[in-house]
């Protein structure tokens, strides 16, 4: 039974607000863009921050209306109204919590796919295990609603024990997906980097103002960000605290909420800043970039968010 925590529906609502600022940053840069796809990139920005909305909000509005019923005296009490939550803003909230999961890891499969050079044997564990593992999140939010709306204490008690059997598998083949997309992608920038490095070392492979083949990136932040690295972080907390029934899973889930909108988003802010590489760099090409500058006066890039695999722009989800 969750107890929900004032401290934890703050602590939601804090991401929320960070998420929310990164967001509007990232739709003012897709907006300065010149390229046609405008609105589906600012689509695929906006459906993952409106899950993330709804859950933070009905959060917030289990916690008001909990404080609200006991401000009489005959209020069924705090703690009671906490830890017993409606069954369809249980079921609405669950809904868009692994609606916003299945997302991030579709969106972490495609770039896992995109660094690796599009070979989709690759992400093919990646791929099924995110399939199975929606198919498992909808029958777990069956078994939610049938328990919470249960009268008999036997069909609460067989329903829980489906839900927890299920909750475990469900839970472990994200794991499972976020673990393996994150490998990939920080292996495929291990090896990009060390060719990087190998080709600025090679005499005479320079580019045509003096500077060498390969651009410099900043190594760590390319794999936090790149790598989803911080969204399998606090996926595997969640669970953790989730399998051993904490009282700080309501913390992890809360964070987990947002995290599952903001990984992925840091790496569309990445591409829409100009800031992720070239595909031909994931290619093996490690020529120069076709971003190009002009003087300072007139600074202009010509890199463009493309989700195109035909595109020969600077970078690609």
């Amino acid at each position: 039974m969750t107890l929900l925590s004032s401290n934890s529906t703050l602590v939601e609502l804090w991401f929320h607000g960070l998420y929310s600022a990164i967001v509007i940053v990232t739709l003012g840069l897709i907006y300065h863009h010149r390229g046609t796809k405008k609105i589906f990139q600012a689509t695929i920005v906006a459906i993952p921050w409106t899950c993330s909305t709804i859950h933070a909000t009905l959060t917030w509005w289990w916690l008001a209306n909990a404080i609200d019923t006991n401000e009489g005296p005959n209020g069924p009490g705090l703690a009671f109204s906490l830890s017993h939550l409606p069954p369809d803003l249980a079921v609405v909230a669950q809904t868009f919590f692994a609606l916003n999961i299945f997302l991030a890891d579709c969106m972490f499969i495609w770039r896992c796919w995109c660094v690796w050079n599009r070979r989709s044997i690759v992400v093919l564990l990646p791929v099924i295990a995110a399939i199975i593992g929606a198919v498992l999140a909808g029958i777990l939010i069956r078994y939610q609603l049938t328990a919470l709306r249960a009268s008999t204490p036997f069909v609460v008690e067989q329903t829980a024990a489906k839900f927890l059997k299920i909750n475990t598998i469900y839970f472990s083949l994200s794991i499972a997906t976020s673990l393996t997309t994150t490998f990939l992608i920080v292996l495929r920038i291990v090896l990009v980097q060390l060719a990087a490095r190998a080709t600025r070392r090679t005499p005479g492979v320079e580019g045509s103002n003096g500077q060498l083949a390969a651009k410099d990136f900043n190594f760590i932040i390319e794999i936090l960000v790149e790598s989803a690295m911080l969204y399998s972080v606090t996926l595997l907390t969640f669970v953790v605290f989730d399998l051993h029934k904490s009282a700080n899973a309501i913390y992890a889930q809360n964070i987990q909420s947002q995290m599952a909108g903001l990984a992925p988003l840091l790496i569309i802010l990445r591409i829409a800043a100009g800031q992720a590489r070239p595909q031909k760099d994931w290619e093996g090409k490690l020529e120069m970039s076709s971003l190009k500058f002009a003087g300072a006066g007139n600074a202009q890039s010509n890199s463009e968010i493309n989700f195109e695999p035909s595109s020969g722009r600077i970078s690609q989800i």
